[in-house]
């Protein structure tokens, strides 16, 4: 029987725990990068782009810390005998978790080719709020992480709250940003710009779904073992 008697004695043993830590450092890493990320964000609405270099080079270089760390978790997973639905269970928890940091990376990436000085000033400014709403959802899927082992009835609280900041970044998009780029689309009529600027956006509300994506692989884990 897998249920356990107290927080996620299935992982009690020493090599376990070994991973659940490595997990730990990677959704660190990733949570660096969409705050990286957003740093760019921020900078591009300021026409700072100095600093939004700065925020780009963050998320590159947390970005491929976290993919080192994934290979690490990979490796580790195939080394001895590990019950094959934690093995599944935390191999889609940490491809899930990378892609938030790959999406992130592209999109600070991106920024760079956007001329902000034709973009007017409430999308920047629902650009700015946008960008701290996802890095809030990365930062709050990691605490449910973090509470999975200590306690999974919290890890699973915490999985709701991520559920519903997903629905107001959805909210978000749908209502202002959506719309503000479909009016600044029209007026500035250059496809290469709008295509790019989409595309960065887009990149955006893709980390929020994972996150979703992330918490709900973790509420699961919770409850089967809680």
């Amino acid at each position: 029987m897998m249920a356990s008697r107290g927080p996620l004695t299935w992982m009690g043993e020493a090599r376990e725990k070994k991973i659940l830590d490595i997990c730990d450092e990677h959704i660190k890493r990733v949570v660096k990068t969409v705050a990286g990320m957003n740093k760019a964000v921020q900078a591009f609405c300021d026409i700072n782009m100095k600093k939004m270099e700065e925020g780009f080079k963050e998320a590159f270089r947390s970005e491929r810390d976290a993919d080192v760390i994934k290979r690490s978790i990979l490796e580790e997973l195939s080394k001895g005998i590990f019950h094959p639905i934690n093995r599944d269970e935390i191999i889609r928890l940490t491809m899930t978790a990378d892609e938030i940091a790959a999406n992130a990376k592209a999109a600070a990436r991106k920024l760079k080719y956007i001329d902000v000085k034709k973009l007017p000033t409430d999308l920047k400014a629902t650009m700015r709020t946008y960008g701290t709403a996802v890095l809030e959802i990365s930062i709050r899927t990691h605490e449910t992480f973090v509470a999975l082992e200590k306690d999974p009835k919290s890890a699973i609280a915490l999985a709701q709250e991520v559920e519903k900041l997903e629905e107001k970044i959805d909210d978000l998009r749908s209502e202002q940003l959506t719309p503000g780029l479909f009016k600044w689309y029209k007026k500035v009529k250059d496809i290469g710009q709008s295509l790019l600027l989409k595309e960065i956006t887009e990149n955006m509300e893709t980390i929020a779904d994972l996150c979703e994506d992330v918490s709900d692989i973790i509420r699961s884990i919770a409850i089967s073992y809680s």
